[in-house]
């Protein structure tokens, strides 16, 4: 068994056209997870909800699914409730085990620079791609102040068409090993990938929370660079374990200095 689990979830569909886009999630000691899961459901029975899904917590009315059922029945004080909810869900990841990992990238300016220079695309693929490839080596970076060897297992949910990019992903990280040496401890501390159902796993639900939370404070910071919220300081360990953020000024550096030529080996 991994001695480490990371928990991961998408915001910002990596088909279409999101202007922003990432994938997010938490990395912990098996032991701790064991702990947060309990706690969590505890949370979850106590209000009666569903599966935390930050997407339909936001826009309540915009399926006939069991989060609308929830707002009708809390019908005016729903505001008020959701907002106590996530703020007791929030106040556990604070106060946990577990660290933020992850990115976020301006996937809008992305395409610009792919298109505009193909050695910027086969270096950094889609932006999927790219806040996946940070959310692995962020989660070993993680871990390392406690144990170098351990292995370490992903879980990320279960959805088709980007659970098997994920796993193709996770093997061309692995690949890349053969000709660079810091892509070696990916081959060598992560050992499993598992796609699982959300609503088993509160790892894979608070994982949503911060993609989601993360994914708007990005949008945010466009016009107020200080931009934050309570429940965002709460899943971050007030900002200390912040995700990675690929603005259009970060990517505009990684393209000015891109090692990648034409005769470099694709992954």
């Amino acid at each position: 068994m991994a001695f480490f689990h990371a928990y991961g979830d998408e915001s910002g569909k990596m088909s279409g056209n999101a202007d922003r886009t990432s994938f997010c999630g938490y990395v912990g000691h098996i032991s701790q997870w064991e702990r947060f899961s309990a706690g969590w459901n505890n949370v979850r029975i106590r209000y009666q909800v569903p599966p935390i899904h930050m997407a339909r917590i936001a826009r309540p009315d915009s399926k006939d699914d069991e989060w609308k059922s929830v707002k009708d029945k809390w019908g005016t004080a729903w505001a008020a409730i959701s907002k106590r909810m996530l703020g007791e869900l929030g106040e556990m990841v604070r106060e946990s085990g577990i660290v933020c990992v992850g990115a976020v990238v301006d996937s809008q300016h992305f395409r610009l620079l792919a298109e505009k220079y193909p050695l910027f695309k086969k270096a950094h693929r889609d932006p999927v791609h790219m806040a996946f490839h940070t959310f692995i080596m962020r989660a070993i970076d993680k871990t390392e102040i406690i144990d170098k060897t351990s292995r370490i297992g992903i879980v990320i949910d279960n959805d088709k068409e980007f659970a098997m990019a994920c796993y193709k992903q996770l093997e061309s990280l692995k690949s890349l090993a053969e000709h660079d040496q810091k892509f070696a401890r990916v081959k060598e501390r992560v050992h499993a990938i598992t796609f699982a159902n959300d609503a088993s796993y509160p790892g894979v639900q608070a994982a949503d929370m911060i993609a989601y939370e993360a994914r708007r404070i990005m949008v945010e910071r466009i016009t107020n660079p200080d931009a934050t919220s309570e429940l965002y300081d709460d899943l971050t360990f007030l900002r200390m374990h912040q995700p990675s953020y690929y603005t259009a000024e970060v990517l505009d550096q990684l393209q000015a200095t891109n090692p990648v030529k034409e005769d470099t080996p694709d992954e």
